[in-house]
């Protein structure tokens, strides 16, 4: 991961929203959040133009009543054209919100 390093990026995900620059499109990752009225825990990854003002689509959503196992789905899912975060991670830019 270009501009930080990536298990930080990793853990920053539990505690606080993080966005990515990849392939031409900025990528804003919710982290891990708790829905109080169903008891789950989820995370969300939307997908934007140049900038957060260009909304394109949900990118990725998962949600679970474990904690761990939504970071776990949110790294290894294969929804980064069939392919998980770590096997597309060396090829993002940690971006400054």
């Amino acid at each position: 991961m270009e501009a930080g390093n990536v298990r930080e990026f990793v853990n920053n995900l539990t505690i606080q929203d993080e966005m990515v620059r990849f392939n031409g499109h900025l990528y804003y990752f919710y982290g891990i959040r708790y829905d109080s009225d169903k008891k789950v825990y989820y995370a969300g990854v939307d997908q934007f133009g140049e900038n957060i003002h260009q909304f394109e689509k949900e990118w990725y959503y998962y949600e679970s009543p474990d904690m761990s196992d939504c970071l776990e789905h949110l790294l290894s899912d294969k929804y980064w054209d069939g392919k998980d975060f770590y096997q597309v991670e060396m090829y993002m830019t940690w971006v400054d919100g």
